[in-house]
């Protein structure tokens, strides 16, 4: 593609030398030229330019003084002007330009000294408050800058040009006329981000970016700084490992992962503080759900601390969604997931301070959210370790080709604010299961969800929301001020031989239960009460 420049003119005629001309057809891919002599004015500010002083970071606007056509600090020094710059004792001399928009940046222009004597002066180019390069310069000889070319800008991003002292101001007039090439480009890095382009990724071209995209979080963590995925489709051949970093897309609908690898595509988040943010991942195919490796699964979080999983579209997975194993102190977020061949979202392997909240998840092989606690999760000391300390907040889930939201074995798990519809057997679950080798409950609240039109496969008998102690005990339960709607058996049920302990429903609201209000629960196991009165044993 041709790509046509754009040069802001200037005209330098009496005491305006503001714009008086633009050449060149403008489109999305142009250049736009900014040089500092071409575009000096004796405006602040005009053609994006701005003439200061600098004591260390702090910036401070110069005097235009007409009769030098120059930029100085009250009629002394520094001053700057249309192609050359003059420190002062107590101050550098900076010629800034702020960023139209954003995009890139490309810098020319050579540093030479005006005079060969004197002790020289420090050159340097800022982006905002990080030097980007800095040459002691003392010869007439022209010192080119190193290091700036396609540098990533947002919108008012500052880009000081700074002359600074050696020791004496004497002879320091330098001559210094950059110019920026600026590519406007709305998808660009923020500068705490290392973009997976600058390691090879190429968007939408089917070939694998893998390589590119683990070279980029490696640098990143030597670095300290985010990885960004950029908007398009990005190839990913085998299991990504994002060990305390995070990795970040310009949004879900614009930046895309695609795993090509069935049963190798999970995106893996371990270590301290990891996160992933504002993209989508999705599985070019999947293949049945078997032993339900986490290799399949679309997002594995697994020994990580402080965990992020934020704003992400989950398409297809071979097993669970986003999948949460030996964590703490994490959030689940702002996320949607579907089409998976397992869960949802699951949090085990005791897991704990985990918050998993207005997420939406449709379309699921098995629970949307659960909470499971196995037998075989054991401490370090091998004691049986739970999963607890879960909040399931404000979430729409349905079509589950299981259970709405389960707790199945843990402690300490606040369901509240959900809406459950259209799931194949319970839309909550709290329970303990044999058949899973599952540990005990205790303590979980439940309140204010609505659930409906769940528990439509009749043959289990399940009911809206369901207590059921199949194996290990059962106990401290309350729901409170929920609704049932559209139940296709019963509202609500506690049953199941495992050892029930005590379960309260508080302000539970019924519509359209199909067995009227007479017969709006069943329950046959446990201490069972309904808005304080004790409905079982009777």
């Amino acid at each position: 593609m041709h790509m046509n420049t754009k040069w802001i003119a200037a005209s330098m005629a009496s005491l305006g030398l503001g714009l008086i001309s633009v050449t060149g057809t403008i489109s999305a891919a142009d250049i736009v030229n900014y040089q500092a002599s071409t575009n000096y004015s004796s405006t602040q500010g005009a053609n994006h330019w701005q003439y200061e002083k600098a004591s260390g970071t702090t910036y401070s606007k110069l005097t235009y003084q007409a009769a030098s056509n120059r930029w100085d600090n009250g009629g002394t020094y520094p001053w700057v002007s249309a192609n050359a710059q003059h420190p002062g004792n107590d101050a550098d001399a900076v010629r800034t330009w702020i960023a139209p928009a954003n995009g890139t940046i490309t810098i020319t222009g050579a540093i030479e000294k005006g005079s060969a004597d004197g002790d020289g002066i420090l050159a340097s180019i800022r982006k905002d408050n990080t030097t980007l390069w800095s040459q002691k310069v003392q010869s007439t000889a022209g010192v080119t800058p190193t290091g700036v070319s396609q540098i990533a800008v947002q919108k008012g991003t500052a880009i000081h040009f700074v002359v600074n002292k050696v020791g004496s101001i004497s002879f320091d007039h330098t001559l210094w006329n950059p110019t920026i090439a600026f590519t406007e480009a709305a998808d660009v890095p923020d500068d705490r981000s290392l973009s997976i382009v600058q390691f090879g990724a190429v968007a939408n071209d089917g070939k694998d970016d893998y390589a590119a995209v683990n070279a980029a979080i490696a640098a990143a963590r030597t670095q300290g700084k985010d990885v960004y995925v950029p908007a398009g489709t990005f190839q990913l051949s085998d299991i990504v490992t994002v060990n305390g970093v995070t990795l970040k897309g310009a949004s879900k609908e614009k930046s895309i992962l695609l795993s090509t690898n069935p049963e190798r595509g999970s995106i893996d988040l371990t270590g301290s503080n990891p996160a992933i943010r504002n993209l989508k991942h999705e599985y070019q195919s999947v293949v049945p759900r078997g032993n339900g490796a986490n290799d399949k699964n679309s997002i594995t979080v697994k020994n990580a601390t402080h965990f992020t999983v934020d704003n992400i579209v989950v398409n297809k997975a071979s097993t669970a969604g986003i999948y949460v194993s030996g964590s703490a102190g994490g959030t689940i977020t702002n996320n949607t997931v579907q089409n998976t061949n397992a869960d949802g979202i699951h949090t085990t392997g005791g897991s704990h301070n985990v918050t998993v909240e207005q997420n939406i998840v449709q379309n699921v092989g098995d629970d949307t959210i659960a909470v499971v606690s196995y037998g075989d999760d054991l401490d370090a000391a091998g004691n049986p370790e739970a999963t607890y300390d879960v909040r399931i907040l404000n979430n729409q889930v349905s079509d589950g080709k299981a259970r709405g939201i389960s707790v199945v074995g843990g402690h300490d798990v606040r369901i509240e604010a959900n809406t459950i519809q259209r799931t194949q057997l319970a839309g909550i679950y709290i329970a303990t299961e044999g058949s899973y080798n599952t540990q005990s409950v205790n303590h979980v609240t439940v309140n204010r969800n609505t659930v409906d039109s769940t528990a439509l496969f009749l043959e289990k008998e399940h009911t809206d929301m369901l207590v059921y102690a199949g194996s290990a005990p059962i106990d401290n339960i309350i729901f409170n001020d929920n609704t049932s709607r559209n139940a296709s058996r019963y509202a609500v049920g506690v049953w199941g031989s495992g050892g029930m302990g005590t379960v309260k429903f508080n302000n539970t609201t019924v519509i359209n239960a199909p067995n009227n209000n007479a017969n709006k629960y069943r329950f046959a196991s446990g201490l069972v009460y309904w808005n304080d009165e004790q409905k079982f044993p009777e």
